[in-house]
């Protein structure tokens, strides 16, 4: 009877015990650097929205001075749906490009993070590995793409518009926090920071909501179809 009762009492006390503190002192300190580290991407994405829409207009702008109307007669095809793709990619890198550093520095710390989780682990790794990717990959050129289109009558994809859309099959966002993996990690002053981060990224969200708007002038200004 005396083990009974203490085996209970344990289990009473364990129960009583925060999720984070059942986790190893690796998994807490993991998931403290990688909150800061996200914040820290997420932030510098949201401190540079001015600068991200000055590049889309300045887009926008190139467009209607370098190309105006370099679709013209273009058909509705698969051929077009490449090249709209294209144009979307190049826009989000373009917008993005100033993030770079961020990017780096962010990719640099996850490297050195580990939990006990192996979901956890291949989760943020996966994320931060794409978002290099993403940052490093070369911004296409919409008017020099949809000309050498026009060029070939409309009939041969261009080379350069293939290779970008297979490198490029998935767009990742600034900030990421797999929440379902990470919760038990998470200690109530980091709650604080993860709030931000949300509303950082709900701001940066509405941005690109806006960009469709310049996305559709830039479409009119080539006459492209999607």
């Amino acid at each position: 009877m005396p083990r009974i009762a203490l085996v209970a009492a344990s289990l009473i006390a364990l129960a009583a015990v925060p999720a984070p503190a059942l986790a190893t002192s690796g998994d807490v300190s993991a998931t403290q650097a990688y909150v800061r580290a996200n914040y820290a991407l997420v932030s510098s994405a949201h401190a540079k929205i001015p600068a991200a829409e000055a590049i889309l207009q300045a887009l926008l702008q190139r467009v209607r001075s370098e190309c105006p109307k370099a679709a013209a007669g273009s058909p509705q095809d698969t051929d077009s749906e490449a090249l709209t793709f294209e144009l979307v990619g190049e826009m989000r890198l373009a917008a993005t490009r100033p993030n770079a550093p961020a990017v780096e520095a962010f990719a640099r710390t996850v490297a050195r993070l580990h939990w006990s989780n192996a979901g956890l682990n291949n989760a943020v790794r996966a994320y931060a590995a794409q978002l290099r990717r993403q940052a490093k990959l070369a911004i296409p050129d919409a008017c020099a793409e949809v000309r050498a289109w026009a060029a070939s009558g409309f009939r041969t994809l261009p080379e350069g518009t293939r290779r970008f859309n297979r490198a490029l099959p998935e767009y990742v966002a600034m900030g990421f926090v797999p929440k379902r993996l990470i919760a038990p990690f998470v200690t109530p002053a980091q709650r604080g920071v993860l709030r931000r981060t949300r509303q950082f990224e709900e701001d940066i969200s509405e941005v690109e909501a806006f960009a469709v708007e310049t996305w559709g002038s830039i479409m009119d200004a080539l006459l492209l179809n999607p």
